[in-house]
């Protein structure tokens, strides 16, 4: 961004001229933002003359010199001669062309606008006006993306001011004074505004201002504005645009004219877009709208892009000869959004993506009137300007003294405090604390940086210490007072993350930490009672993830090229919504079992979870149950189970639905396995403490059994029952299942059931009876013995 430093001078009470520019950059970059350059400009006009148009012909146009008394010939060029209009040529070597933007410094190859002077300065006294001499500063944009009142030349002087200690101007001096009419969303007709302005989208436009011209005189470019605009590289128009661009870069507030005779139903209104409604631009490009875009419409059509772009069909031209003002505050997201979606970046745009100052939409048309009358440009206004929305109120921070000390690290004064916070219009009150009587203040923030930059404490600390200057801190470490603190969790997450890598032989995933709408629309999955963001980074991540499963599927579509075998663990946070509609964000560990042409062993994935919860010391009073609430599309039924110690539900693994597999378009047969436990569990949870129990000095025995199930008969209850047939079963454990395709209902397990005695070793019919007991105890489940 460029700015000129003569400009900038105009809200301060001295001299441009007699500054050290030198000592401004040192310092603007020392306690501001980054200036990355600045040179010294000064225009040579003496080859530069006004010119009248005498006649045109297919030759060319026949122009007169005033100053020269005599006549050029010049090539033909569009020309509006409506009006008392002069053009700037230029002679060189007794020729003369057109003078062009390029001759100034631009890097635009078109002609200069007619312009607007009198009889007397085509003599040359016009050279007067035109400001020939200054100091153009470039600064870089990202250094100020936080500070939107530093996108005008107003809030470059503020800064300045404050540590040049120079005084600002107030900006009353600035500013017309006009009625003003406030409505909450729509406004009433009056005796001299007969239109009506109606807010019907206030979350994204937060205030709309509006002033009606009956009659405004449509003047060329002025000559003084036009060679502030030119420096700056802005394109001079006419008299009327040239002051909409100079206000912006005044004061910060894009506004927009219109062509009052064309705003049809005399009706102006903020609203979004309807879908695939049209709009043809300034630019003569037309773009199809959405119904996310936000317009400036009349009771017909959209008559502008909001804090983007003008239309082509409601705006000012030479021929206007009434016009409304509009100066509005929108959404910064709502602008970024629109901006990405049709490619379109402006001046405009770049403001209002900031989160500009909502009371400066009113301020602009004040200091809109103020321009008019200075330039004198002939114009009658109505009585009231119509401002549809709540003004914004300027916020208060308390902050001790002993807080600014503590965290500079340095001692400070009064004058240290109050000095620079009231040279950047801040309000400061010094008072005392009743508790024990020590210094603090009410620091009242303007709204145009509480807009955005100044909310909490520390912005005032920032404030304070820049100005004191970073160098003035010396430079040492602060103190660090070390405890002793408890690494059991960091720990237990590593050890969680090792297993899964090592023993389980998976592929760590980080996804995003939002839901994929795309992948969500694939899977057929609308997840409810999500939480949402309210910037988010794309219209494909807007909501928070309630679930790491949806990622995984993705990353097995993106990835099944590569192995026909994939495991991805991953250990993340997953958000959701209480019975109170509070939100909870919890840790989460998930993983997928990929397998191609082949199922994967349901069991054997079981096992791998089961060791992890051994290693991790909470396998006691763990157990696999059924689950029947399927509350995501992912899961099987008949083949899913929770995973529950001690009565809570702590995980949810089974085998995936092939339909959601077939969805993932993996062009091969495949089998996959989930699961999703609670991390927060494994991680914080205090496992029961280990004693010691003496290991009996008797030899232990096994018998194998091996059953025809039913498939209703889950493996668990059966286990159970065979723990608790008799005392001296020591332990049961699964060693094998199959199924045939030929039996419809039934399937073959085995377990091994150990027994043993503390007393003695165990005789001959005593197994026996062990035996018989653990057959007995499972006949009553459908349970049948193979032989």
């Amino acid at each position: 961004m460029k700015l000129s430093l003569a400009w900038i001078f105009d809200h301060i009470e001295a001299d441009w001229k007699s500054q050290d520019v030198n000592e401004i950059y040192t310092k603007f970059n020392a306690t501001t933002a980054e200036i990355e350059n600045f040179h010294h400009l000064k225009f040579d006009l003496s080859n530069f003359y006004f010119c009248k148009i005498q006649s045109q012909s297919p030759r060319g146009i026949t122009v007169g010199i005033p100053e020269q008394s005599y006549e050029f010939m010049l090539p033909s060029r569009q020309l509006d001669l409506s009006g008392a209009q002069y053009f700037l040529v230029k002679i060189k070597d007794k020729s003369a062309t057109w003078a062009n933007l390029k001759d100034f410094g631009l890097d635009k190859d078109e002609f200069m606008p007619p312009f607007s002077i009198t009889e007397e300065e085509l003599k040359g006294s016009w050279r007067n006006k035109f400001e020939t001499e200054d100091v153009i500063i470039e600064v870089d944009n990202k250094s100020i993306t936080h500070r939107p009142d530093m996108w005008c030349h107003r809030g470059f002087a503020r800064e300045i001011a404050a540590f040049m200690n120079l005084p600002f101007k107030n900006k009353d001096s600035f500013l017309a004074k006009h009625n003003i009419m406030q409505f909450e969303t729509i406004s009433q007709p009056t005796r001299s505004s007969t239109f009506t302005v109606e807010n019907k989208t206030p979350k994204t436009c937060n205030i709309f201002s509006g002033l009606y011209f009956p009659h405004v005189e449509n003047k060329p470019s002025d000559l003084f504005i036009a060679s502030r605009l030119i420096k700056i590289g802005s394109r001079p128009i006419n008299g009327l645009v040239d002051l909409t661009n100079y206000l912006m870069n005044d004061w910060s507030q894009p506004v927009h004219v219109y062509d009052a005779d064309k705003i049809q139903d005399k009706k102006i209104i903020a609203r979004m877009a309807n879908e695939n409604e049209k709009l043809t631009l300034l630019d003569n490009v037309e773009i199809t709208l959405t119904s996310n875009d936000m317009v400036i419409a009349d009771g017909h059509s959209p008559m502008c892009l909001a804090g983007i772009r003008g239309g082509s069909e409601k705006s000012i031209t030479n021929q206007t000869k009434s016009m409304f003002l509009e100066s509005a505050n929108f959404d910064a997201g709502t602008v970024r959004r629109t901006s990405q979606r049709h490619k379109i970046r402006t001046d405009s745009s770049a403001r209002f993506e900031k989160t500009l100052d909502v009371n400066l939409s009113i301020e602009s048309v004040l200091r809109f009137l103020k321009l008019l009358q200075q330039y004198n440009i002939k114009h009658t206004c109505a009585e009231e300007m119509f401002v549809i929305g709540k003004k914004a109120n300027e916020q208060t921070i308390c902050v001790s003294h002993e807080y600014l000390e503590k965290r500079t690290g340095v001692s400070l004064t009064e004058n240290d405090i109050i000095k620079p916070l009231e040279a950047l219009e801040f309000k400061v009150l010094k008072s005392f604390s009743e508790h024990d009587n020590k210094p603090m203040y009410f620091v009242t923030v303007p709204t145009f940086r509480s807009s955005k930059d100044i909310g909490i404490k520390e912005d005032i600390l920032e404030e304070v210490v820049r100005f004191f200057g970073f160098n003035k801190i010396p430079l040492e470490l602060p103190r660090m007072l070390r405890t002793p603190y408890e690494l059991t969790n960091t720990m237990r997450t590593r050890k969680i993350k090792y297993y899964m890598a090592n023993a389980a032989e998976m592929v760590e995933q980080q996804n995003y930490s939002f839901y994929d709408e795309q992948m969500l629309a694939l899977l057929g999955y609308k997840p409810e009672n999500t939480i949402g963001v309210v910037n988010p980074v794309s219209e494909n991540y807007q909501r928070m993830t309630g679930s790491l499963i949806p990622a995984l599927l993705k990353n097995i579509m993106e990835n099944h090229v590569q192995k026909d075998v994939l495991r991805f663990f991953e250990l993340g946070r997953i958000w959701h919504k209480d019975i109170q509609d509070n939100i909870i964000e919890q840790k989460s560990l998930a993983g997928i079992f990929f397998q191609k042409r082949s199922s994967v062993d349901f069991y054997k994935c079981k096992s791998i979870i089961n060791q992890l919860f051994k290693n991790l010391s909470l396998n006691a009073n763990l157990s696999w149950e059924k689950q029947n609430n399927l509350t995501y599309p992912w899961y099987m039924e008949y083949q899913t189970a929770k995973i529950v110690s001690n009565g809570k539900t702590i995980g949810i693994a089974g085998k995936v639905d092939p339909l959601i597999l077939g969805k993932l378009d993996l062009h091969t047969e495949c089998d996959a396995f989930f699961f999703e436990l609670d991390a927060n569990f494994l991680i914080n949870e205090n496992p029961a403490t280990k004693r010691y129990t003496s290991v009996s000095k008797y030899q232990e025995t096994y018998f194998d059994l091996s059953l025809t199930v039913p498939l209703a008969v889950e493996s668990q209850k059966i286990e159970h029952a065979l723990k608790k047939s008799n005392s001296s079963v020591i332990k049961v454990e699964l060693l094998d299942f199959f199924e045939k395709a030929e039996w419809q209902d039934v399937r073959s397990i085995t377990f091994r059931i150990w027994a043993g005695s503390q007393e003695k070793t165990l005789e001959k019919d005593e197994i026996e009876n062990i035996r018989t007991n653990a057959i007995s105890s499972i006949e009553s489940l459908g349970v049948k013995l193979r032989f």
